[in-house]
């Protein structure tokens, strides 16, 4: 499977460099397996363009989910626009997130797949927000107990409100670094409450996104390739010096250095470069992870980031620390019990209770994949290695 891996990785490059591949090297390649990888690393719409401008055919299931990305992304900017006048129109400034400012940065309509929309918003106005999507036929999946709320409706939006930028049980120098964001939003021209990132910032913004989701269970493909498309865009106005500063702060700084070579490496050519050992194993973790990572990964960073190896006690303690989370936990999931830590008990048995009512399932795949993680003594996770 890696040679498919490898194929995504020449069309992605074809199809954001704007290059027309070679039609007996895409019939070459196994167009099958690449449906399923594509998919995994949620690009299938960019795959689907880039095989037939080279005139070669893509099976029916392939051209619709090409479709349905270019359908998807239409309806959230028209839904997104109505969103945004509500903020507009309520004096609540705004900024719009992540792959909403990307998508617009990838050469076509729906190459740049998204499961959601993120916006970040002025936290005070929180309830007015809350009451204007649920007015709007919108069903609050998660309300209050994170660092973002979340909305969806019929047929696809699903929309991240985010009162912050992190939460404190994600990592606590994000949470801390981005207190005070306001002091680094800049208003928008022509409107009165949008603000944007500067370019630097940005990119701080998307890297420091990217390795939370690459520290934990992994990430795919996309993210790798979101840093180039940026990088491609707005390389020649980024302050390196001041990025290399402030990720210094983030303790990402050697991340985004080592992902930021292997992006450009990768994706400025279309034919696979001559990789370092080290880089080979960062793009075949990248490569191995889907678009938001794997399971196996997730359990398998947090425990050697938690107790150092991976043996018997370590995976019970494990398990015991997802019963019975950190006190830390409780900042967002419940304030009260975290003021009054004798509530702790009744919050416990509350998610006893409603995991095994409502995730039974997620439960025993949980415990499943737990066990056929391999033990492995003295391990060090990538994360910590690049630190």
């Amino acid at each position: 499977m890696k040679q498919v891996a490898y194929d995504l990785c020449s069309l992605a490059a074809y199809a954001v460099n704007g290059i027309i591949p070679d039609k007996e090297k895409i019939e070459a390649m196994n167009l099958e397996n690449l449906y399923k990888m594509s998919q995994m690393h949620s690009l299938s719409a960019l795959c689907a363009m880039a095989i037939m401008s080279a005139g070669v055919s893509i099976s029916s299931e392939w051209n619709i989910e090409k479709e349905k990305a270019i359908r998807k992304t239409i309806l959230f900017a028209t839904e997104r626009a109505n969103i945004l006048r509500f903020f507009e129109e309520n004096g609540i400034w705004y900024l719009p997130m992540k792959g909403i400012i990307l998508s617009g940065m990838y050469p076509k309509m729906g190459m740049r797949e998204m499961a959601d929309n993120d916006i970040l918003y002025d936290k005070q106005r929180q309830a007015d927000v809350v009451a204007f999507m649920k007015a709007n036929g919108y069903n609050a999946k998660s309300v209050g107990r994170s660092h973002h709320d979340t909305f969806y409706k019929e047929p696809v939006y699903n929309f991240e409100m985010h009162t912050i930028m992190f939460a404190d049980v994600i990592d606590e120098r994000f949470t801390a670094y981005y207190e005070n964001l306001e002091s680094r939003l800049i208003a928008n021209d022509g409107t009165a409450f949008a603000r944007h990132l500067s370019d630097d910032d940005f990119y701080i913004h998307m890297t420091a996104h990217e390795y939370k989701h690459y520290s934990r269970g992994g990430t795919g493909l996309r993210s790798l390739l979101d840093k180039y498309v940026y990088l491609k865009k707005k390389r020649e106005m980024l302050n390196f010096d001041y990025i290399n500063t402030e990720c210094e702060k983030l303790g990402i700084s050697r991340f985004e250095q080592e992902s930021r070579v292997l992006c450009e490496k990768v994706f400025t050519s279309s034919d696979m470069p001559e990789l370092t050992e080290a880089e080979q194993e960062m793009l075949e973790y990248y490569m191995r992870s889907t678009t938001y990572g794997t399971l196996s990964q997730g359990i398998r960073h947090k425990i050697e980031k938690e107790y150092g190896i991976i043996d018997t006690s370590s995976k019970i303690y494990y398990l015991l620390r997802r019963v019975f989370p950190k006190t830390d936990f409780y900042k967002a999931y419940s304030p009260i019990a975290y003021k009054y830590r004798i509530l702790l008990p009744f919050i416990w048995f509350f998610r006893i209770t409603k995991a095994i009512l409502g995730k039974r399932k997620q439960i025993i795949q949980e415990i499943n994949t737990l066990q056929v993680i391999k033990e492995k003594e003295n391990m060090t996770s990538h994360q910590e290695n690049i630190e």
